[in-house]
């Protein structure tokens, strides 16, 4: 059996001929034929290009086999999603471009799996398998169309970005609003309360102040009164003294 028959579906072979023979008649009967699973719909070219092979992308192939669950790593900086990856591998296939390339490289090479071959003889026995079919399948059309689809990825990067972005702005957005606002009102609660707090200080100091001054006075004002209050008293005594002494004095009528 020969690495054609391994990825071809009898359905979807020509008729048998030589396989180092394909022929530029050759292909346009192959492109008709193509079926693709995840209805990519190819961009209308000026001067299309050959399409793939006549086999069906497996993206189980394609995309990794993880747990969709699973978070590779803890730190929020590293951290991986599997789901989010899946998702962003469907998008390169649904946007699959004409011709042989590393997506189906990538499924020829998946196939070989069981064979026992390492990942270099896969990806070797994968290219020679396209390059049997597309004799102008290249090693730097293979890279170039790696590059494509970085740049596809990137693509779908900025979408996401700005479609956080609207997130963001849709659900927390409000909320940021009334933050600022309440740490607005805050700050100007701790400014006043600072301002009591030192005029509270303020006046305690000079409560205090008082406090000393009255009961001062208090004394020296209550003991001029005793002393003014007993001064009086005497003058009484020495009048009532006086008074006796004079009712004594014997005198004419």
């Amino acid at each position: 059996m020969s690495l054609k028959d391994l990825f071809i579906r009898p359905e979807n072979t020509p008729k048998k001929k030589p396989e180092n023979n394909n022929t530029a008649n050759d292909r346009p009967t192959r492109e008709t034929r193509r079926e693709d699973p995840v209805s990519y719909q190819p961009q209308p070219q000026p001067e299309p290009e050959p399409q793939s092979p006549v086999e069906q992308i497996n993206m189980d192939n394609i995309i990794p086999q993880t747990d969709p669950t699973t978070e590779d790593n803890t730190s929020p900086i590293t951290e991986v999603n599997n789901v989010k990856k899946k998702r962003l591998w469907e998008t390169l296939i649904k946007r699959n471009l004409p011709g042989p390339d590393m997506l189906e490289l990538k499924s020829y090479s998946a196939s070989l799996e069981s064979m026992g071959l390492s990942q270099e003889k896969r990806y070797e026995a994968a290219f020679k398998m396209l390059k049997a079919q597309y004799p102008d399948f290249t090693k730097e059309k293979l890279l170039k169309s790696i590059d494509t689809y970085i740049s596809y990825v990137n693509e779908e990067i900025e979408s996401g970005r700005n479609q956080y972005a609207a997130k963001r702005k849709q659900t927390i957005g409000t909320q940021q609003k009334s933050l600022d606002s309440m740490v607005k009102e805050n700050s100007q609660i701790e400014q006043k309360l600072e301002e009591l707090q030192k005029r509270h200080k303020e006046l305690t100091n000079e409560i205090e102040k008082l406090k000393v001054e009255i009961t001062a006075l208090t004394k020296e004002i209550a003991h001029d009164e005793q002393v003014f209050i007993n001064s009086a008293n005497s003058v009484i005594c020495d009048l009532m003294t006086d008074r006796e002494e004079m009712s004594q004095i014997n005198v004419e009528q």
